[in-house]
């Protein structure tokens, strides 16, 4: 299965009209529609959004490698296990690693 084909099979499977798509994107339908029949391709933000949109793996929408659609949602911990793992690190790491972390999320914060 190529580009075009992944693009066009996985924008039907969520049914959306191609302006739909191509607004959600922030793209005219004409490009989308060049994308759909090899005229064109999507840059690669354009790649990410669409796979975000379409909630499709990017690497699969990009190159056809990999699984096409994201983790299941029994398969996604939530919040308080994410914490409960951070936390469980955390306590088997020493000083320094544990500053470093600490860093890192002043960084992001």
């Amino acid at each position: 299965m190529n580009l075009t084909t992944r693009i066009l099979c996985s924008r039907k499977d969520k049914k959306f009209s191609q302006q739909a798509l191509a607004d959600l994107i922030g793209v005219s339908r004409s490009a989308l529609a060049q994308w759909e029949t090899s005229m064109s391709s999507p840059s690669l933000e354009n790649l990410r959004k669409m796979a975000e949109i379409l909630e499709v793996s990017f690497e699969w929408l990009a190159t056809g490698r990999g699984n096409q659609h994201l983790a299941n949602s029994d398969e996604i911990i939530s919040d308080s296990e994410v914490d409960g793992e951070i936390i469980g690190q955390l306590h088997r790491m020493n000083l320094m690693k544990k500053r470093a972390i600490l860093n890192v999320m002043r960084a992001m914060a």
